[in-house]
Parts: structure tokens; C-alpha cells; sequence
């Protein structure tokens, strides 16, 4: 055999071995491995929407709860008047919320008043009918049941449900003092239609495409749709996943539809495989060291930057200025993909901490920088504060001003506390209705007095007119527990526990003239 044919022998061989090398690892480990990656993505683009289904429905809960912790509203249900509703129970407040339907209904479930957006005329009745449990297959009912109120303390019902073939989100909320606890009245039902604005606000949250259609017959083969909110492993690759939206109370259903922006794994056959290893073979032979200098050492560097992220799995910026423009836009492309993801994880984390009026943390927010504060005080690592603050006659300034002017109210007063406290190494946060919680890590009797005292005198000198028991401005009654270092048996005491102690000297803050502070040691 010559030398030429064998050499053309071998080179024959080799090109069939590396073509069934390619094949095998293709088809055996690549290809199941890209899989795997298109299937985690459409994954995370489901929990993305869901999140962002939940974050849409916040602030009509916060709003709802809001209205039903006032003692005016208590006073309507009892009696209604028309002097009330002009005042408070504005249309164009409602709308301005985005809220297309209240109902008010006493606390043995008699009907006492309701706004309906134009928007949703034709299906009010059935949304009501919902609402009070008269088309339930069991006779379940979203309004408040007897062991809700005998609980005598705030209680919320929510969830997405089907009305009429639309899709509603509805809340109902105990209305009761604005303690947030007492003899329950009754309860306020808010709920909003699903429609192409809020569609458009979910989809803008969760960067996710997603459509809402009516539920229509399946062959009876066909396999069953899992519940859009269970949690919902997905298996294989496709162009778009489907889930129901169920009524927990009847039968009614709609479907919600996610098209992916990746819907298909990459597909490629053996024969073009096998002309690309011929070509490249051929061009490899010739142009190795310059590929290998300007295109293979950049992208295994790529990929290196990559695997090099950090064990929290946040992705690193990899690096740019490339010689070849491609790659270095793929570059450029891939770190400004990568702001954005934070930008928006980062906003949709902010909606769970932060409260929708004031702007400042939440009660989420507060437990859980509660959790860290506590974990420090069982190691007898450093004592802490609690302040409960609540603005003395805010029912009657709401009364006296209107809502809208409450809100104010209450924005001016969480910006004055915050500002306040910026120098202190404490978190300042709106509890509910006008009370706000202030945990500053100092156990120093003298000084945590002073920082009260200052609070109280910041607010008042906001000089916010409000002439009620010969005062002139809107106040605060401070009640203040303050938590020593070293304390025996730290671990008996949970922060609801605190919270309640603090409670207690607010309380008698308020009943012995207001617009003072009340302080006490943990023993």
C-alpha cells in the first residue's frame, strides 16, 4: 500500500470516527443536556408569572384591609348613610385604584352597599352571587365565617377565581375597630377584573407572554390540566404550557397559557453533521492557530467567566472587547441581559417588602428583619428596642379631612419617621392602618426615651392641622419595650411576644391623654 493511500485511508477512517463521536455525544449527552436547559427555563418563566400574578394582587389586599380596619366603616355598617358614602366611599377612588367592584355586607351576611365599575355591568350579579355563596356546589361563601368572627380579630379570604366565564382576583376582609382586633361588624369584598390592562401590568412585571382563554371540551383521553397556582414541575420541552384556573367554591374554569420564548430544542441530523466535520476538517487544517487566538481562546474564557460565578448562583459579567465583533457583542448582549434580570428580581423582591402607600418596609419587611434582630438577641449578642407608634385621632382626622388626605397623612408621617431615624442603626416600618413599628437596636434606657421623645416632637412640629383634644396638629402616642443584653430564658420569648408588650404601653399611652411616651423593661 502506498504511502497516498494510506494516508487517504487514515484520513478517511478519522473523519467517520470523529463523525460517530459527534453523533454519539450529540445525541447521547448534548442534546439531552440542552433539553434539560430549555425545560429549566421554561420553568423559571412559569414561576416568574406566578410571582408576578401574586405581586398584581398585593396592594388590592393591602387596600382592602386598609378600609376594613376603620372604626367610621364599623360605624356605617351599623348604620349606613349617605353622608358617609359621598365622604369616603368615593367612585373615583376606586377607580384610580384600579378596583372594579365593592361589596359591603354585615356580619350576618346581609347586604349593605357596593360600587361597580361600568367595566363589569353584565356580570355584577353573578359576582355577587359569587360572593355571598349562592352558586356554590356546597354553599361555601367568601364572607367571613362564624369562626372568623369569633375570633374577633382581622381575617382575609382571597384568590383568582372564574365569574362568568372572567377572571376575578377578589379579597374579603373583616371590618372591625382600627385596632385591628375587637367585635367584627362585618366585612368589605374588593375585587378587579382580569383584563387586557392587567394582563399587560403581569406580563410587564414578569417579562413572561401569556394569554387567559375559556375553558373548552377535551377528548376524554386527553391527559388532565394541573391547577396554574400548585406547584407544577415541568418535564419536556414545549412551545407553550397550559394550566386551569379553578374556583375552589364550583366547577368553573379557565385556561392560562404560557408561550415560551424558547419552544423547541435545536434539531440537527446526522448527514449535515457529518458534511460540517468535512468542511471543517479541511478549514481546521489550514487556520487552526488563527481560530484558536481570536474565536476559541475568547469563547473558552466566556464559558470559563461562567462556571466561575459564585457558589449563591448570582452570574457574573463576563468580559468584553474582543477582537471579533460578534463576540464581543454577545458579550456586551449578555452582561445587559443579565441587569436586567437583576433589575426586575430585584423590583419584584421590593413589592414584597415595601408597603404600597408609605413606600416604606412592610410587616413582612419588619419580621423579617425581626428574625435577624432576635437571633442576635438569643446569642446575648446586643439588646434592642421595640416601638409600637400610633397617630392619636387618625379616624377622626380621615373623618374630618377625607381619605385621600389621610394617605397624605400618613405618607408625611412614615417619611418624617424615616428621616428621623436615618442616623440610627434601626428600621422603621408601617405596621397596619396608621401604626407604625420601630425596632432600633439600643437597650440604653436614657437614650432610647431621647430617640422616642424625638420621634414624637418630629412629628407634631410636621404641624399637620388637626384641632382635637386642645391640640392643634396631628400627633403620635409612642409605647416603648426595651429588651436588655443579657437576659435569662431569651429564647421563651418570641417577637409577637415583644410586639404585644409594646402594644400594652401604647395602649396606656393613649389612654392617659395621648401625644406622650410610655416605656418599659423587659423582666
Amino acid at each position: 500500500m502506498t504511502l497516498k493511500r494510506f494516508s487517504l485511508l487514515l484520513l478517511s477512517s478519522l473523519l467517520i470516527s470523529v463523525a460517530c463521536l459527534v453523533m454519539t455525544i450529540y445525541y447521547f449527552f448534548y442534546l439531552p443536556g440542552i433539553n434539560a436547559e430549555v425545560v429549566d427555563q421554561q420553568q423559571q418563566e412559569y414561576v416568574l408569572l406566578k410571582a408576578a400574578f401574586s405581586a398584581s394582587a398585593k396592594n388590592l389586599t393591602t387596600l382592602t384591609y386598609d378600609y376594613a380596619v376603620w372604626d367610621s366603616l364599623v360605624e356605617f355598617v351599623y348604620a349606613p348613610s349617605d353622608e358617609f358614602i359621598v365622604s369616603n366611599l368615593l367612585s373615583n377612588a376606586f377607580e384610580v385604584a384600579n378596583v372594579d367592584a365593592v361589596f359591603i355586607h354585615s356580619v350576618n351576611k346581609q347586604f349593605v352597599w357596593q360600587y361597580l365599575d361600568e367595566s363589569i355591568r353584565d356580570s355584577s350579579s353573578a359576582l355577587r352571587e359569587f360572593v355571598e355563596g349562592k352558586t356554590a356546589t356546597e354553599a361555601k361563601t367568601l364572607l367571613p365565617s362564624a369562626a372568623d368572627i369569633s375570633a374577633q380579630q382581622a381575617s382575609t379570604r382571597h384568590g383568582y377565581y372564574v365569574i362568568a366565564e372572567q377572571l376575578f382576583y377578589i379579597t374579603n376582609t373583616t371590618i372591625l375597630p382600627s385596632e385591628g382586633y375587637g367585635v367584627i361588624a362585618g366585612s368589605i369584598t374588593m375585587a378587579r377584573l382580569v383584563d387586557k390592562e392587567m394582563i399587560d401590568e403581569i406580563a410587564g412585571y414578569s417579562m413572561v407572554r401569556f394569554s387567559i382563554d375559556k375553558k373548552i371540551n377535551t377528548p376524554a383521553d386527553a391527559q388532565p390540566m394541573n391547577d396554574f397556582f400548585s406547584f407544577d414541575q415541568l418535564q419536556v420541552v414545549n412551545a407553550s404550557h397550559s394550566w386551569l384556573i379553578r374556583n375552589a367554591f364550583d366547577d368553573q374554569t379557565m385556561v392560562i397559557t404560557v408561550h415560551h420564548r424558547k419552544g423547541s430544542s435545536p434539531k440537527l441530523d446526522a448527514v449535515s453533521i457529518i458534511l460540517l466535520l468535512l468542511i471543517a476538517t479541511l478549514i481546521v487544517s489550514l487556520s487552526m492557530m488563527m481560530l484558536s487566538r481570536f474565536l476559541i481562546l475568547p469563547l473558552i474564557h466566556f464559558n470559563s467567566s461562567i462556571n466561575a460565578s459564585s457558589n449563591d448562583n448570582l452570574m457574573a459579567k463576563v468580559p468584553n472587547q474582543h477582537f471579533i465583533d460578534e463576540i464581543d457583542n454577545v458579550s456586551n448582549s449578555f452582561n445587559q441581559l443579565l441587569i436586567r434580570f437583576y433589575e426586575q428580581q430585584n423590583y419584584l423582591e421590593t413589592l414584597t417588602l415595601q408597603d404600597a402607600l408609605t413606600e416604606i418596609t412592610n410587616r413582612r419587611g419588619l419580621e423579617a428583619f425581626a428574625d435577624n434582630v432576635m437571633a442576635e438577641w438569643y446569642q446575648q449578642a446586643t439588646g434592642f428596642s421595640v416601638m409600637m407608634l400610633d397617630i392619636d385621632h387618625f379616624k377622626l382626622y380621615n373623618d374630618q379631612h377625607d381619605h385621600l388626605a389621610g394617605d397624605k397623612a400618613l405618607v408625611d408621617v412614615a417619611c418624617c419617621l424615616m428621616e428621623t431615624m436615618a442616623s440610627h442603626d434601626a428600621l422603621v416600618a408601617r405596621y397596619g392602618g396608621e401604626e407604625f413599628c420601630v425596632i432600633v437596636k439600643d437597650d440604653n434606657t436614657r437614650a432610647v426615651t431621647f430617640i422616642a421623645e424625638t420621634l414624637r416632637s418630629a412629628v407634631e412640629n410636621l404641624h399637620i392641622k388637626h384641632d382635637v383634644d386642645g391640640t392643634l396638629w396631628l400627633t403620635i402616642s409612642i409605647g416603648v419595650m426595651v429588651v436588655p443584653k443579657l437576659f435569662k430564658n431569651a429564647q421563651q420569648h418570641q417577637f409577637h411576644d415583644l410586639l404585644k408588650l409594646a402594644d400594652k404601653q401604647l395602649y396606656l399611652a393613649k389612654n392617659t391623654g395621648r401625644n406622650k411616651v410610655m416605656l418599659n423593661v423587659l423582666s
